[in-house]
């Protein structure tokens, strides 16, 4: 396929989702909560010592329950740069704040960066997945760019609703994929 017409029809998917979401609160409290206890009960959880997650917007699911789960992880959240995504650990939710694009993220201290070859487990949003771990993101490419950059033991896991898991979807040379997808 080519790229063209690629980015053609992840726009056309993009669109076509934009209109599905963002889910009732109590829904999206809901199917967040099944989400947050499957991500919980994966191997990779437990085994992983330093883990990113992300600061959901109103149409992803919500993983802040996840803050909840004791095990003396490192938490780190990704930060919009100028080259990407970087990221760096947090101790509370009350030290994310309003970033780039409204979305909240943590605070550019040098002191609390983390190399993307120290992160064990990557949760990660995506507009759409498919069950073999394709992913379309909402353009920017941003997390392509972060995913490509984590070490080859990086368990990437990607999150989203049910019905955000489509049977197939068009492809770019930089597009990454995840090693599998979790969805209530």
């Amino acid at each position: 396929m080519r790229i063209t017409q690629a980015m053609s029809a992840k726009d056309e998917l993009r669109r076509a989702m934009r209109d599905r979401l963002p889910l009732p609160p109590d829904q999206r409290g809901i199917k967040s909560a099944r989400i947050c206890a499957a991500i919980t009960a994966l191997p990779q959880w437990h085994n992983a010592r330093t883990v990113a997650l992300f600061a959901a917007q109103q149409r992803e699911p919500d993983v802040e329950l996840l803050w909840q789960q004791p095990g003396g992880k490192v938490l780190c959240y990704p930060r919009v740069a100028a080259n990407g995504l970087s990221l760096f650990s947090v101790e509370s939710l009350y030290e994310l704040q309003s970033g780039q694009w409204n979305l909240r993220e943590p605070i550019a201290d040098p002191t609390r960066s983390i190399l993307p070859a120290d992160v064990d487990l990557i949760l990660v949003p995506g507009v759409a997945f498919t069950r073999t771990g394709a992913r379309c993101g909402r353009g920017g490419g941003c997390y392509d760019r972060l995913l490509a950059s984590l070490s080859p033991h990086t368990c990437k896991v990607g999150v989203c609703f049910d019905f955000q898991i489509v049977p197939e979807l068009p492809m770019e040379p930089h597009d990454i994929g995840v090693d599998f997808v979790i969805a209530e």
